[in-house]
């Protein structure tokens, strides 16, 4: 949890952790299987929320909509995980 739980990072502050260089490792097997399967966990429970929402409020309605963004973001999400993914290997 961040220590500053949600408040804005002080300028000065966020400035350094945006100059200091980020060292970046890749996903272990475990870890991206661990991911893989996370993702299809939450994708799954997505699409159960949004039929609740349909039954609940209807198709047209805002916690049907959000529901259904929100469903397309973890898409996106994966597919650039994936793009990511295949690149890396392309480089090797």
């Amino acid at each position: 949890m961040s220590r500053y739980c949600g408040a804005p990072v002080p300028a000065r502050q966020a400035q350094r952790f945006m100059s200091a260089p980020m060292k970046r490792y890749p996903l272990t097997s475990d870890q991206k299987w661990q991911l893989d399967e996370d993702l299809t966990k939450v994708d799954d429970r997505l699409q159960e929320i949004i039929i609740l929402m349909r039954a609940t409020y209807g198709e047209e309605s805002q916690p049907v909509i959000r529901a259904e963004e929100t469903a397309a973001a973890l898409q996106r999400l994966k597919w650039v995980l994936e793009r990511t993914q295949q690149r890396r290997q392309a480089a090797r």
